[in-house]
């Protein structure tokens, strides 16, 4: 279930010292908050951690499941208007809606629907469907890459350029593009928590942020069921009051490593190679410092 007992500390000014100056970080060109998935005008409001948080440790990269967080946020708006099917199941922790189950930290991607913090467009990322553009784009992807290859070849290859696989998927299929949402958003098609097909920005070749984790967190997870890949993928998400609001896809490898996958910042990456700006942002809790 949704933890809902402690709420993140988000908003306040960030301290020096370990934590570094964010703002600096960001303008340095770290993180550019005009490709988050939402940004705000007033970028003064920074988070800030205490160390003694209990929330600090035990879940810093689960800020989602947070009080605070988009998908708690999300979920409590469709479960007040009556629309969410609770679920203390360990595929939908979040419950369904309309038969999929709620993507957020921690749950399946393939099969569920993603719901934004402000009421937006719902994307459907279902691979069952019969005529699914993403299934078709996952089934001519593999195929290409195992193209005059063996099997353990392919899974070698994938363990080791896993970065660079993601980055050329995404700017083959799902390349940042605001404008074809906006062309979208005109056309009157997305509409606020209503479901919308992610097979429609496929073929609109764009998306932002919220688009492209649904895209390679689904693309990962399939991998990871077929047996290409070995390990666990999860939607990330962080919202700075003030600021911006962002997502990525998280994927635990079984030997130990964590991949930063960023499509909209193009960062790609393990956590372990990221610099603690980086490592905030991410939430890794390696980079907190000492109690």
């Amino acid at each position: 279930m949704i933890e809902r007992d402690h709420d993140v500390h988000l908003g306040h000014p960030l301290p020096e010292g370990s934590w570094g100056n964010l703002r600096n970080w960001s303008q340095s060109g770290g993180f550019d908050p005009m490709r988050a998935d939402e940004s705000g005008d007033n970028t003064a409001a920074l988070p800030s951690l205490d160390s003694k948080d209990p929330l600090r440790v035990e879940a810093l990269h689960r800020y989602d499941r947070a009080r605070a967080g988009n998908t708690a946020i999300a979920v409590q708006r469709l479960s007040n208007a009556g629309k969410l099917e609770p679920s203390d199941g360990p595929n939908a922790p979040y419950g369904y809606y309309c038969g999929w189950q709620v993507i957020g930290s921690g749950s399946r991607v393939d099969g569920g629907i993603y719901f934004g913090r402000k009421p937006r467009e719902a994307i459907v990322v279902d691979m069952r469907r019969p005529g699914s553009t993403l299934r078709q784009v996952y089934d001519a992807w593999v195929q290409a890459i195992c193209h005059g290859r063996d099997a353990g070849e392919v899974r070698r290859d994938l363990h080791d350029n896993l970065a660079q696989h993601v980055a050329e998927l995404v700017a083959t299929y799902m390349p940042y593009d605001e404008g074809a949402v906006h062309q979208l958003e005109r056309l009157g098609v997305l509409q606020p928590d209503e479901p919308v097909d992610l097979d429609l920005f496929l073929h609109a070749k764009g998306g932002v942020c919220r688009h492209q984790v649904c895209f390679v967190g689904a693309i990962l997870e399939r991998l990871a069921d077929q047996g290409w890949l070995h390990g666990s993928v999860s939607l990330e998400r962080k919202f700075v009051a003030g600021w911006f609001s962002h997502a990525w896809v998280r994927f635990a490898s079984r030997d130990g490593r964590i991949w930063v996958l960023d499509p909209a910042q193009r960062r790609y990456q393990t956590l372990d190679a990221l610099d603690d700006g980086s490592r905030l942002l991410y939430g890794d809790a390696s980079a907190a410092p000492a109690v």
